[in-house]
């Protein structure tokens, strides 16, 4: 893929405003090395320089990350060498689902009416819609609640649904959504990116995804607001991960 029309690409997803880079980084290993691999500090460099990431704000992310217990490193030679920790890849793991899904979180939903002081253990992916009411995707259990199973075809009303998802989210799914399709059109014109391109392209494509679906609660995408884009992006998304296969950290070793 020609520098500029790369360039082009990386900026139009990263928008206006700067990824905090430890998260960023989270994303990196997430998609390069949840099997715990271990990554080389070369090979981080090139990624996120070639998302417009300074080497000194790796660093300092990378310090954050071993003093948080998500990755811990070796010597192998001059060179560093990063991997997830324990605890890391099982936080990572955790959310890999939700994250790479093509489908919505459920297909199911229940509107269930309670007492706020019941003994139920509610998750905080389910929605309270009024102090006596929550959306849950899970079948309720007990004598003192009322449940009613919802459908596509029974459309909530839009002030019940606006509680699900708020404003900023469903917008930032609509923006992602349309910046995705800009990506596939690129690619479209582009000769094949290299390893080190797709790489960075597809973290930055996940990592937007990323902060806008783990905010989401747990429902199908039928009780969310009109403006939620799930459904768009988790297409758009998965479209672009085929056509950029992951590349392994051997194979980004070679080409740094």
């Amino acid at each position: 893929m020609e520098v500029q029309a790369f360039a082009a690409a990386v900026a139009d997803l990263r928008g206006d405003i700067s990824p905090r880079v430890w998260s960023l980084l989270v994303t990196v290993f997430g998609e390069l090395a949840r099997d715990g691999a271990a990554i080389p500090a070369a090979v981080l460099g090139e990624i996120t320089t070639r998302i417009g990431i300074r080497p000194e704000a790796m660093r300092v992310a990378l310090h954050r990350l071993r003093k948080d217990g998500w990755i811990d490193s070796t010597r192998q030679g001059r060179s560093s060498h990063y991997r997830l920790t324990a605890e890391g890849r099982a936080q990572t793991v955790a959310a890999t689902p939700r994250i790479y899904a093509v489908d919505p979180p459920s297909e199911s939903a229940f509107l269930v009416l309670t007492d706020p002081s019941s003994p139920l253990i509610w998750s905080d992916k389910d929605v309270w819609v009024t102090p006596h009411a929550v959306l849950t995707a899970r079948p309720p259990q007990g004598a003192e609640i009322f449940a009613t199973p919802l459908s596509a075809a029974q459309v909530l009303p839009r002030w019940m649904r606006a509680k699900t998802c708020d404003d900023a989210t469903a917008a930032l799914s609509a923006d992602l959504a349309a910046r995705l399709g800009r990506l596939e059109g690129a690619l479209d014109r582009a000769d094949l990116p290299d390893p080190l391109q797709t790489a960075a392209l597809r973290v930055l494509v996940v990592h937007s995804w990323r902060r806008i679906v783990l905010k989401a609660p747990d429902l199908p995408d039928f009780v969310l607001p009109d403006t939620w884009a799930g459904p768009d992006c988790r297409a758009r998304i998965s479209r672009l991960l085929a056509r950029l296969p992951r590349p392994t950290p051997e194979t980004l070793a070679q080409a740094t």
